[in-house]
């Protein structure tokens, strides 16, 4: 090509760094010019340049330098550095030549100190250029496009008649290709419904942004208080107000607007908003308790205390309803609520959480701050397990996160009830659509990571296993291949670069396994450590990219958050330092010991989110758990009833044991993904820059627009309630083409899943009609059971709508004799109603009216069931595995509700479940 011709110098291209107090910013400006404008090289090529920003921002539009005779339609992209590209756009409305600039449709979200590749295509070659450029690294505020090193070149172009990444490189020139880049905020969401109040003087409010992304919402705003009037308030439909101050003006002004139909959740609220939300302040506090979810209230969550951390306000609910009481230990509980919910005159809900929940999450997740840098568990060094570990020699105290709650994700729990919450107090307005957790509707995955401490082949021969258990034609992308991440020393290191590059290119991922002697290290000597560690595998293996995630070597974490501050500056966004351990301390009982299974941002000690996730290593070789049944137990809660979604890290030694080929097997025999710590990072990212927005109803159709990033590899879920203020939702288009969806049940509420593309959407919801019965016309596969034990038999009902049970219905084979009683209850167990049978017929459905019809609540969880003396039931296997819908009743499935199709031996309470099973009972259901 051209491009062997060395011209220009280095020094007279870099220029000035050029500034911009709030941005936009470039690479280059407008009066850098390139020292050769117009190559004679007339080749079609992709021209680019690796950059990064060492903040969080968008990138709206590329730009490039024009010299004469390069001609032709120009399209610009930006890139990941695996080359998946994120956005383009043609340039339009070009001049003769210097600087083009194309702006996308929708901007690419970029993380802080994260490489990217902006580039244009040029059909007919002439580019611009010059040679040598990219020597030394070219800054300008918080952009920087790094100097070309093996691995990681910079100047990079690929020949073809099409558009394609490009990653040749040549004598480090500069293609004279540029971006234009908006730094942005981490507790910024893309605007919608939600509106998010927050203080900068109080940065735990601003890690509510970071709770409703995990959460899957990013159809939000974010504003100080100090910018929020009631102008601002009316152009959303909930408020979420983080803890913070709030003088009587501002209190007034919140009241108003909830009083006038407004939805608020505050968190911790400011004492002047207790009027609002029905509650009478006692005065006192209650610090690092628990909680219990009213089932009837908030179904599908966790039916035993949740740890809370951080202080409560104790309060009387006067005129609120109480979702959650608090307790001032496991198992005694207060006259005092946890959460409130207070439905105003005006038709306006105000939700309190008494605790501040974002503060709670943090802690939660990341340890007791007032135990950071303190050795506790007299096992040197300090590690994330000394934030957690009571029993300090001299200062015994509880664990941090109480073991007998440790197989239930407690953090993550409580963000389901807060975005429930927000679901149900939003009803009367508009269905929120929200993202899945985990690609393709998936509900747990395992990040495999190993440590290499120079295991002879070790690396090489797990890789080579997991390749083995891929199945053919697995794809990468899709989460079909078997891969891992593995860190290693560089020092007896037995695999060679082109080895190393070889794997890369199959999707394993590599990199050095820092190393700081075992010592505690400092802000200072740890910085150090990275910086010469990660120079030394760059020269070690030249040929890999940088690496993106850490456990640092004895799992060294010397006090709250510089870790994650450091790893940040080196362009390492996830960690798997938290890491459950040592034996006698975890004592044989698998779960999550910082109550989550999600990736979600580190926060420092004033609650300042840092943009590097938190994956937990949770499946440890050297914890003395007794393997493969404690990854069989971590797996089957994920995917089970009980729910308790997450991925799992691991901590694998490749030393000799089977631990890596137990999870190789665990996870083949349930169908779950084994990925690098790569390929999560890319998942989140992609998931948490990928939103709905425009979201509005037009008759009875919601209408929203899909932005989906490019890192989601088609793999994304959009979630919708299946019940809202207008009916059932019966179908969705995107662009007018159907959408298939599933039905499930999630955390007690019911959610259409479908496969997410980019463009507008319709879902169509249809209004109720009445009566509603779920199984009118329908008839069991199985008439008659050989089972003849009496028993009582039903099935977990939600209304969407308030109304009345008028009758209890059930099929009656002929071998089905005896006196019947149909009964509804609460979730809890109490017969709110009961009728005998009369005049049945020898066989079919049996209708059994309640003498009283039964007043039963919007979103609260029922049972209807019949006595059956005699067995002979009629039944169905695998009938609940997914949830039911008939207008606006839902029986959720049995993973969603704890079990659904539910029996009890004798005329009692029916509350077991076996296989899923439709004993085929209904209802009647008509409007108030």
């Amino acid at each position: 090509m051209a491009a062997d011709q060395e011209n220009g110098s280095v020094a007279a291209a870099q220029g000035g760094n050029l500034v911009v107090a709030e941005g936009p910013y470039s690479i280059w400006g407008p009066s850098d010019t390139p020292a050769v404008i117009s190559e004679t090289d007339t080749g079609s090529l992709e021209l680019g340049v690796r950059f990064r920003a060492d903040r969080p921002g968008r990138i709206t539009g590329v730009k490039f330098y024009k010299g004469t005779g390069n001609g032709g339609t120009h399209v610009g992209s930006v890139w990941t550095t695996s080359g998946t590209r994120l956005a383009s756009a043609t340039f339009t409305n070009e001049t003769a030549t210097g600087w083009q600039t194309a702006m996308f449709a929708t901007p690419v979200q970029v993380q802080a100190n994260t490489s990217f590749v902006a580039s244009y295509f040029a059909p007919q070659g002439r580019y611009s250029a010059s040679y040598n450029y990219f020597t030394t690294a070219r800054v300008n505020g918080p952009l920087q496009a790094p100097k070309s090193v093996p691995g990681a070149p910079n100047g990079v172009f690929k020949y073809g008649a099409a558009s394609a990444f490009p990653t040749s490189t040549h004598l480090s020139a500069n293609y004279w290709v540029d971006v234009i880049f908006e730094p942005t905020e981490l507790d910024q969401g893309f605007g919608g419904p939600v509106l998010l109040v927050k203080s900068d003087a109080h940065p735990f409010s601003r890690y509510f942004a970071e709770v409703l992304r995990a959460e899957g919402i990013g159809s939000f705003t974010t504003a100080d208080l100090s910018s929020v009037d009631a102008t601002v308030l009316g152009q959303h439909d909930v408020v979420v107000l983080g803890e913070v101050p709030l003088t009587a003006a501002q209190a007034t002004m919140f009241t108003d607007w909830v009083n006038a139909g407004g939805n608020l959740i505050a968190s911790r609220p400011d004492k002047k908003l207790a009027g609002l939300l029905g509650l009478t302040d006692l005065g006192t506090t209650l610090n690092n308790g628990y909680l219990l979810i009213n089932p009837a209230q908030v179904p599908g969550l966790p039916n035993t205390t949740m740890q809370y951390h951080g202080t409560a306000d104790r309060y009387t609910a006067t005129s609120a309803t109480t979702i959650a009481t608090l307790y001032s230990n496991a198992t005694t509980a207060t006259a005092n609520p946890a959460v409130t919910l207070r439905t105003t005159a005006g038709g306006g809900n105000a939700v309190a959480f008494t605790y501040d929940l974002a503060r709670s999450i943090v802690l939660t997740r990341q340890g007791n701050p007032a135990w950071a840098g303190v050795e506790r568990d007299n096992d040197p060094p300090l590690r994330p397990v000394d934030l957690f570990f009571g029993a300090k020699t001299g200062d015994v105290q509880p664990d941090w996160n109480d073991f007998a709650k440790i197989a239930i994700p407690q953090a993550d729990e409580q963000q389901r009830l807060f975005a429930n919450l927000l679901a149900t107090i939003n009803r009367a307005k508009k269905p929120i659509p929200k993202t899945w957790y985990l690609p393709k509707g998936l509900k747990t995955a395992i990040v495999m990571a190993l440590d290499d401490h120079g295991t002879p082949g070790g690396t090489q021969t797990y890789f080579e296993e997991l390749k083995a258990n891929t199945p053919a034609g697995a794809s990468f992308d899709q989460w079909e291949t078997l891969r891992a991440t593995s860190w290693m020393f560089v020092d007896g290191a037995t695999m060679t670069d082109a080895q190393a590059a070889a794997y890369n290119s199959q999707g394993f991922d590599l990199g050095i396994h820092v190393n700081t002697g075992c010592a505690n290290w400092t802000p200072a000597s740890l910085e150090t450590t990275f910086t010469s560690e990660l120079a030394l595998w760059a020269t070690t293996y030249p040929s890999l990219p940088p690496q993106t995630g850490n456990r640092t070597h004895c799992i060294v974490w010397s006090d709250w958050a510089t870790q994650p501050k450091v790893e940040l500056g080196k362009g390492i966004r996830m960690d798997l330092n938290y890491y459950y351990a040592p034996s006698w301390w975890v004592n044989n009982r698998p779960g999550m010991f910082t109550g989550s299974g999600l990736p979600m941002r580190f926060a420092d000690l004033d609650g300042t989110m840092i943009d590097v996730f938190q994956v937990v290593s949770q499946l440890v070789d050297e914890n003395g758990m007794t393997y493969p049944a404690a990854i069989d137990t971590m797996l089957d809660r994920a995917l089970g009833y009980e729910g308790y979604y997450g991925v799992f890290g691991t901590h694998y030694y490749i030393s000799g044991d089977n631990f890596g080929t137990q999870i190789i097997t665990s996870a083949k025999a349930r169908g779950v993904p084994i990925i690098t710590g790569k390929q999560i990072l890319d998942w989140t990212d992609g998931r948490n820059a990928s939103y709905f927005s425009a979201i509005a109803w037009s008759g009875n159709n919601l209408t929203f627009t899909a932005t989906v990033d490019n890192r989601t590899n088609g793999m994304l879920r959009g979630m919708l309630p299946v019940h809202s203020s207008k009916g059932v939702l019966t179908s969705i288009t995107r662009a007018g083409t159907p959408v298939t969806f599933t039905r499930e049940t999630i955390k007690g509420v019911t959610y259409a899943l479908f496969p997410t593309a980019a463009g507008a959407h319709t879902a169509t919801y249809t209004p109720y009609t009445y009566p509603v019965s779920f199984f009118t016309g329908a008839t069991p596969a199985n008439i008659t059971t050989t089972d003849t034990s009496a028993g009582e038999l039903g099935f977990k009902f939600t209304p969407a709508v308030n109304g009345r049970i008028t009758a209890v219905k059930f099929y009656k084979g002929p071998q089905n004799l005896g006196t019947h009683t149909v009964s509804v209850w609460s979730s809890t167990g109490t017969r709110l109603a009961t009728a005998t049978a009369t005049n049945e017929t020898a066989s079919g459905w049996q209708t059994v009216q309640l003498t009283t019809p039964l007043n039963v609540t919007a979103g609260t969880t029922y049972i209807a069931s019949y006595f059956c003396p005699g067995g002979r039931y009629s039944y169905d296997y695998d009938y609940f595995t997914q949830a039911r819908t008939a207008g606006p009743l839902t029986a959720p499935s049995t993973i969603g509700s704890g079990g659904n199709g539910v029996y009890a031996l004798g005329s009692n309470f029916p509350n077991q479940t076996y296989r899923s099973l439709n004993y085929w009972v209904d209802v009647v259901f008509t409007s108030p």
